[in-house]
C-alpha cells in the first residue's frame, strides 16, 4: 500500500518536462538493485498482456525490488513485468485463495504524469504502508495529469471487442464473480430485459451481492444465476438467464443505493454499452 501527495507550486524541485523521462528511468532501473529505494509512476492508463482487454485504468505501481522485473525504457514508453494478487475464476483447476496473475504493464509517457522516489528506512522497508509526500516527486506534468480520460474514453476501451472475439462482458462478469468473495462489493448490472421462471423481465436491475446471489455461470454470450427476486420471501431462490445483447451497464459500488456520478469517480463504472438501451427505447421492445 501506498499514500501519494502530488506535488504543487510550492515544491518546485522536479522536472516536467517528457524529454526527461528516459534519465530518470534509467535511474530508477539501477536503483531497482537496492532494496531501500521506492518509486511509484502515477498514469491515466497502462496496456497489459494475459487479459482480454488491453487498455486498464489508472497507471498506479510501486516500483521496487522484488515488486517488478525487466525493466524496459523505450522512446516513448516504460514497460515492466508485475503481478496483481487474483482469485480463482472461470472455474480453475487452483485451490480456493488468492494467488499472482503475473503480467507485462507498458505505460506511453503520454499517459504518465508523475514519478517519485523514497528512500526507506529500515523500519519503513518492513511497514506494509509507504508514504510520498511532495518531496519525493521527481517529475510531475500538469498537462498530462489534467488531461484525465473521459467516462466516454473509458467506456470505449472497457467495451471494445478483445482480439480474442471473446465479448468484454466475459471479463467484466470474471471480476464481478471474484468480487463476490468480499460482502462491502455491491454490483448492480442493468438489463434491458433477463429471462425469469415467471418469463421475461423488462428494462431489470439485478442487485448482484455476496447475500443475493449464487451459482454465477458465464457462458460465451450470455450469464446465469440464482437470485432473490422476492425481497420478501428471502427463501426463494430463481434461476435466471441474461443474454449479453441485453446488459447496457455493470456498476461496482459499496452499497445497492448507488449515486452514477460518484461511482465513475470512484472506478466503479465497469461496463457500458448505451447503444443497448437506445435501441431498446427506439424500437420499444428487445434489441
Amino acid at each position: 500500500m501506498y499514500h501519494t501527495a502530488s506535488a504543487g507550486p510550492d515544491q518546485p524541485n522536479y522536472f516536467s518536462d517528457p524529454d526527461q523521462l528516459p534519465g530518470l528511468l534509467q535511474q530508477l532501473v539501477a536503483d531497482l538493485d537496492d532494496p531501500a529505494i521506492a518509486y511509484l509512476l502515477g498514469g491515466h492508463y497502462y496496456e497489459r498482456t494475459n487479459h482480454p482487454r488491453y487498455r486498464h485504468f489508472p497507471a498506479v505501481f510501486a516500483l521496487r525490488q522484488g515488486e517488478v522485473t525487466n525493466v524496459e525504457v523505450g522512446h516513448d514508453f516504460v514497460a515492466f513485468d508485475t503481478e496483481f494478487v487474483r482469485y480463482p475464476e472461470r472455474g480453475e483447476l487452483h485451490g480456493p485463495g488468492p494467488w499472482a496473475d503475473r503480467f507485462r504493464a507498458t505505460v506511453p509517457f503520454a499517459q504518465l504524469y508523475q514519478l517519485c522516489r523514497q528512500v526507506l528506512t529500515p523500519a519503513e522497508q518492513a511497514a506494509e504502508e509507504v508514504s510520498y509526500g511532495p518531496e519525493t516527486v521527481l517529475y510531475y506534468n500538469a498537462a498530462v495529469y489534467k488531461q484525465h480520460p473521459t467516462p466516454a474514453d473509458i467506456n470505449q476501451a472497457y467495451a471494445a471487442v478483445p482480439s480474442s472475439g471473446e465479448h468484454p462482458l466475459v471479463a467484466v462478469l470474471t471480476a464481478v464473480a471474484a468480487g463476490l468473495a468480499d460482502p462491502d462489493n455491491h454490483y448492480l448490472i442493468n438489463t434491458t430485459a433477463f429471462e425469469s421462471p415467471d418469463g421475461p423481465v423488462l428494462l431489470g436491475m439485478l442487485h448482484v451481492h455476496a447475500q443475493t446471489t449464487r451459482d454465477l455461470v458465464i457462458e460465451a454470450d450470455a450469464f446465469t444465476c440464482s437470485v432473490l427476486l422476492d425481497p420478501y420471501d428471502r427463501q426463494r431462490w430463481s434461476t435466471i438467464q441474461v443474454n449479453f445483447a441485453q446488459v447496457w451497464q455493470v456498476l461496482r459500488s459499496d452499497s445497492p443505493q448507488a449515486d452514477l456520478e460518484e461511482v465513475e469517480d470512484a472506478g466503479g463504472l465497469l461496463y457500458h454499452a448505451p447503444e443497448v438501451l437506445s435501441a431498446y427505447a427506439q424500437q420499444g421492445r428487445l434489441a
